[in-house]
């Protein structure tokens, strides 16, 4: 328990530091994260393994949001996304085989969770960030609602592969 809220807590302190902080907080915040990661919460090392995937896939469906115009960056780099975006994606898929790990059991939660926590997510952080909405707005959130319900449960239910 001890180490899952640790796990947690990292990445809603992380969330916050991205969205707000942008590039250079984000960068130097996840680094620690990690480093704090490795040493009192990681159980196996495959799970690095894991951390590579969700964030390599959930920065491309960043990419492709991005380019689809369902939202913008102002401070995007090449890639259409800024490193602060992939430094989340970096701590998010810390929690998904400790403070998420739960859901790997009940996968249709983690696809309603997806559904409503994946785009309300953007919205939040683009009242805190240089990011905002392709119009119409509830367009890009439909996009949004559809893409994270199978992105979410597919990430979860890899981290059976890692467990």
């Amino acid at each position: 328990m001890k180490k899952t809220l640790i796990n947690l807590a990292i990445f809603q302190v992380g969330w916050l530091v991205c969205v707000v902080g942008g590039n250079l907080y984000a960068l130097a915040y996840t680094v620690v994260a990690l480093l704090v990661h490795n040493w009192f919460v990681l159980e196996k090392k495959s799970e690095w393994q894991l951390i590579a995937i969700v964030t390599v896939v959930g920065s491309l469906w960043d990419m492709l949001m991005a380019f689809g115009g369902v939202v913008y960056y102002a401070d995007a780099g090449l890639l259409g996304i800024p490193l602060w975006l992939v430094c989340l994606w970096v701590l998010f898929a810390t929690t998904f085989m400790h403070a998420l790990s739960w859901l790997s059991r009940y996968l249709w939660i983690a696809a309603v969770f997806a559904a409503v926590m994946g785009p309300a997510s953007y919205w939040f952080g683009s009242e805190l960030s240089d990011a905002y909405f392709g119009t119409p707005i509830l367009t890009s959130l439909v996009v949004m609602a559809v893409g994270w319900p199978t992105l979410f449960p597919a990430g979860i239910y890899l981290t059976r592969r890692y467990q």
